[in-house]
């Protein structure tokens, strides 16, 4: 009898052993394996529904998650500078109002790499319109930004843009900002960041009048994943100096009509301070494109 307490004790504080996956369950949670998302919400829903292979869950999922995280790793490692780019190309219409009311043509492009610790990323827009063959809205915008990831969640910015709006005041504006992000959000379906720093910035009025000035950036970017066919992203940049603030706030919904083409429609909002006389202050954009992933 003294021989079998101690055993008796052991099994005692010894854990259960866990049910093994049901077949059923365990070739869904297979089938999610390519989508992040998708595996969460299915392992979620799997251990409520049975709870005494929550265990065997959790591993079959964090397995799953490594061999991904791998893969990913390896073949970023393999890449060349060149290889790896993703982008969109959307076209559209406009309404405007502000200094400018009118409908016209927005055409865009966007493309973006991400490699072990660099995620890099292109923007170009150009919005514009004529009247009786005069430019009545007339806008472009070309940017780049970098960010160097020294952390899971920080990284070091690098900005640079330029863009050209006659008609809010200004002939070009070239910017140059480095800074600290940091993401304050990082889940499958939604992350939020936000970055600071010095920029520079050289700007040529309509008035002839150049101003060169040192300025403190701020921006914001999100991303919300709705639901397998709808994404919601909200951009937001303001800078400050001595003589003019300036800040642009892009908003964007995205509907997936098949695997390469979507619906998007955005609104997008600039603000100068200190615009040249005659300018208002603020103009708007909202847009209705048609967007093709590649």
């Amino acid at each position: 009898m003294r021989r079998l307490l101690p055993l008796v004790a052991l099994l005692a504080s010894s854990p259960a052993l866990a049910d093994p996956i049901p077949a059923a369950v365990d070739a869904m949670i297979e089938s999610a394996a390519t989508n992040p998302a998708n595996l969460a919400v299915i392992a979620d829903i799997a251990k409520k529904t049975n709870p005494a292979s929550a265990a065997e869950i959790d591993a079959k999922v964090a397995g799953i998650n490594a061999t991904a995280a791998k893969a990913s790793e390896e073949k970023l490692a393999a890449q060349s500078f060149l290889e790896g780019w993703a982008g969109q190309g959307e076209a559209g219409g406009f309404i405007s109002t502000g200094n400018t009311e009118n409908r016209g043509l927005a055409i865009g492009v966007n493309l973006s790499k991400e490699s072990r610790q660099w995620k890099h990323a292109l923007r170009g827009i150009v919005d514009y319109q004529e009247n009786n063959g005069v430019a009545s809205r007339e806008r472009y915008f070309a940017g780049y930004e970098g960010n160097w990831k020294f952390s899971s969640r920080a990284y070091v910015l690098l900005a640079l843009s330029w863009e050209r709006d006659k008609f809010t005041g200004f002939t070009s504006r070239f910017t140059e900002a480095v800074g600290i992000g940091y993401r304050l959000v990082d889940s499958p379906r939604l992350t939020i960041a936000i970055d600071g720093g010095p920029a520079l910035r050289q700007t040529r009025f309509i008035t002839g009048f150049a101003d060169n000035s040192v300025a403190a950036r701020a921006g914001f970017n999100a991303n919300w994943l709705i639901n397998d066919v709808m994404t919601f992203t909200q951009t937001a940049t303001y800078y400050y100096d001595d003589s003019n603030n300036s800040l642009l706030a892009l908003s964007q919904l995205t509907a997936k009509l098949n695997s390469r083409l979507s619906a998007r429609f955005s609104f997008q909002y600039n603000n100068e301070s200190n615009p040249p006389a005659g300018r208002e202050n603020s103009d708007t954009v909202t847009r209705a494109t048609l967007v093709y992933s590649f």
